[in-house]
């Protein structure tokens, strides 16, 4: 299980829990797909963010293109990971909170807490 906590900076927040094949996301709304959080913002790709389970912890997907847009991972102690467009990173219990900044103004700050579960290979051969 994999809980995703969200603050936006208008002041929404939130919280959902995942599992399985679900998926967490963050974009522009009038999307094919409706993301999970929207926001009316033409700089915010549709799917700018996408949280599902993998391996031994979540891996955030960054959809967001430049635009002048950073991805941030954050973790416990404030070092910084920085998601180049198109790529992933898995997230850890050191490194849970995510960042999207568009000209330098936090848009969103999620934070995700999980249970360390072992890769995908080692949690199928324990079935």
């Amino acid at each position: 299980m994999i809980t995703v906590m969200w603050k936006t900076a208008s002041g929404e927040s939130g919280e959902t829990r995942l599992s399985g094949d679900d998926k967490w996301t963050f974009g522009r709304t009038g999307g094919a797909e409706a993301p999970t959080v929207g926001v009316d913002n033409p700089l915010v790709s549709r799917t700018a963010l996408v949280i599902r389970d993998s391996g031994p912890g979540p891996v955030v997907f960054r959809g967001q293109r430049d635009n002048g847009a950073k991805v941030a991972l954050v973790s416990v102690i404030g070092s910084v990971t920085w998601l180049g467009e198109g790529t992933a990173g898995n997230l850890t219990a050191e490194e849970n909170r995510v960042e999207l900044s568009l000209d330098d103004e936090v848009l969103i700050t999620i934070d995700v807490d999980f249970d360390h579960r072992g890769t995908v290979v080692e949690r199928q051969q324990a079935e």
